[in-house]
């Protein structure tokens, strides 16, 4: 009997401890429904470039080759800026940070990472790039919620150095979801 073992992965870049400064305002802006919000830990924060699902750990190795060989973006800057939700500010399921600059180099990054990486997933389904970082999940409720505290925030622009990308699995433990870097790959 062959058992085929399968790791959640996704492409992305970490970002985490360089917004640790913006979150108290940030989330003294959502208090009047802090109770409806699951925040992302902000060791789990960052920008994902491409989401693979399920993947085998036999083939992890050729995903790992093809980012090597196909993805030939060089080191770039990023700015966090502004504040959006998704799918609607009338039905918000997601809060996120936005990116104002850097955004062209982004998307050829993000378009070599897909490129590179799409012939591994069977699922693949042609997705329009959104930059965003995901800061936090509202929970769902009844009623109405009213995010526009949210989408108002004012924050000083932060200047992110992107130098490398990530290959992260993902599992779900009893305590919550936590990233594991499976490889890291350099933008020279």
């Amino acid at each position: 009997m062959k058992i085929n073992n399968e790791k959640r992965v996704f492409i992305g870049i970490p970002i985490g401890y360089k917004i640790k400064s913006i979150l108290p305002s940030i989330k003294s802006a959502l208090n009047s429904i802090s109770g409806h919000i699951k925040w992302v830990p902000i060791e789990n924060m960052h920008l994902t470039l491409y989401f693979l699902g399920n993947t085998s750990d036999r083939i992890i190795p050729d995903v790992i080759q093809s980012l090597k060989n196909e993805v030939t973006t060089k080191y770039f800057k990023l700015i966090i800026k502004g504040t959006g939700v998704f799918p609607s500010f009338k039905s918000p399921k997601v809060l996120w940070l936005g990116i104002d600059k850097g955004i062209a180099k982004l998307t050829l990054l993000q378009y070599q990472v897909e490129n590179s990486v799409r012939k591994f997933n069977e699922n693949s389904e042609e997705l329009t790039f959104i930059p965003h970082i995901t800061f936090a999940r509202i929970r769902q409720v009844l009623g109405k919620i009213d995010v526009l505290p949210f989408l108002n925030t004012v924050y000083s622009p932060i200047e992110l150095d992107v130098n490398s990308i990530y290959l992260y699995e993902t599992q779900f433990l009893p305590e919550g979801v936590q990233y594991s870097v499976l490889n890291a790959f350099p933008l020279n």
